[in-house]
């Protein structure tokens, strides 16, 4: 086990519906040709993406067979989510789709949105979220869309899951193999040194030949083991730890000095490096905690799959794993009851166990939080979207 360690812009029209906005703000191009025409909906690739002006890195064409729509003035992903999801609280999902857009709430006319296949949407998007940090007051929230007396309305709070660097630390499954070829090599304390954290210089493998620049900045991983279903036994992929990041110094032909800006975990020699990727902390409804009273909702139903930190057991700060992902509805700011049936063959009431908020999410597995628990949580114990 590895040792735990650890403004929005908000222009006028940015938080006109509240949280989830990402207003489509205009700034004249260089020239009339810059300006790309507006879409009259959803198209399908290929497709090439005309050249406008934005502070995006917008891919240049489109892969063929994917939805896709062009932003115009005052879009934003949660209008987006409405009118393709058919429900403005899968904004995360598209957001989580569209990895070149680095700010949720500033998108520009001509920058292309790809549609995730969602299969499950209205009927199964949990609670709702949107980008940035702090707890918005009732005014904020007018305007919002409510669905019965748990919607969303004036004097709803909601408040962030967690702070900015604990979700920037947490783990993750990969079902697929990661590219692991930038590693650390060595560090500037040789071998009288084994284990790196904050402010550490570190040697990679790497330089200028592959890329590498000054100024640029990495996440830290770990490739654990591979994790299997609780209840199936078919395994879903590997477990990451994400140990922490810092920012490239120096650059060589065929290496590169990195300076560690955070660590969330040890750091070790032949851990990998990813290009960083900054995460936005979603918020969830504060409303009372499920109970034993309260109903299944019968809507996406899963498993928890494993803990951080290689715990057996997990309470309410905890992270965990969970076998749904974006390809059930499952989407950031999500509410998961946790539970537990103490004699399934009879069949007997569900045993609440607690809740969880979605964090990160991936197409069949997601990262979520303990924000409530009332006895241990293990993995093989069920959950619900609230």
């Amino acid at each position: 086990m590895r040792a735990n360690g650890i403004g929005i812009l908000c222009g006028v029209v940015a938080f006109s519906l509240g949280l989830g906005s990402a207003v489509a703000q205009t700034a004249p191009p260089a020239d009339a040709s810059q300006a790309a025409p507006p879409a009259a909906g959803l198209q399908t690739g290929p497709a090439t993406v005309a050249p406008h002006w934005s502070k995006n890195k917008y891919p240049e064409s489109i892969p063929e067979g994917e939805s896709y729509y062009v932003v115009v003035k005052d879009d934003t992903l949660w209008d987006i989510a409405q009118r393709f999801l058919g429900n403005p609280y899968l904004w995360p999902q598209i957001w989580d789709h569209n990895k070149y857009i680095t700010d949720a709430h500033w998108i520009y006319p001509g920058d292309p949105i790809i549609l995730p296949k969602v299969a499950l949407v209205a009927a199964q998007a949990g609670e709702p979220g949107g980008p940035g940090a702090g707890e918005p007051g009732a005014e904020d929230l007018e305007g919002l869309p409510g669905e019965g007396p748990e919607g969303v309305g004036p004097g709803t709070v909601l408040y962030p899951v967690t702070e900015e660097a604990s979700m920037q630390c947490a783990h993750y499954i990969a079902s697929d193999r990661e590219d692991e070829s930038l590693k650390i090599v060595g560090s500037e304390q040789g071998s009288a040194k084994n284990a790196f954290g904050d402010r550490d210089i570190l040697y990679l493998g790497k330089g200028s030949n592959a890329g590498v620049k000054t100024g640029d900045v990495y996440t830290i991983h770990h490739a654990a083991y591979s994790v299997k279903h609780p209840t199936s036994g078919r395994g879903l992929g590997t477990k990451i730890e994400t140990l922490g990041w810092g920012r490239v110094i120096l650059v060589q032909e065929n290496t590169a000095t990195l300076s560690i800006e955070q660590a969330c975990n040890d750091i070790h020699l032949g851990d990998y490096l990813k290009p960083f990727e900054k995460v936005n902390v979603p918020l969830v409804l504060r409303r009372p905690h499920a109970d034993r009273l309260t109903p299944p909702s019968g809507k996406a139903h899963g498993y928890v799959l494993d803990i951080a930190d290689d715990a057996s057991i997990a309470a309410a700060g905890h992270m965990v794993s969970i076998d749904l992902g974006s390809e059930n509805g499952i989407a950031p700011g999500n509410v998961l009851v946790i539970y537990r049936v103490m004699y399934p063959s009879v069949p007997t009431a569900r045993n609440v166990l607690g809740e969880a908020a979605i964090l990160t999410v991936r197409e069949r597995t997601a990262t979520a939080k303990l924000i409530y628990s009332t006895d241990a949580v293990m993995p093989g114990d069920e959950v619900e979207l609230r």
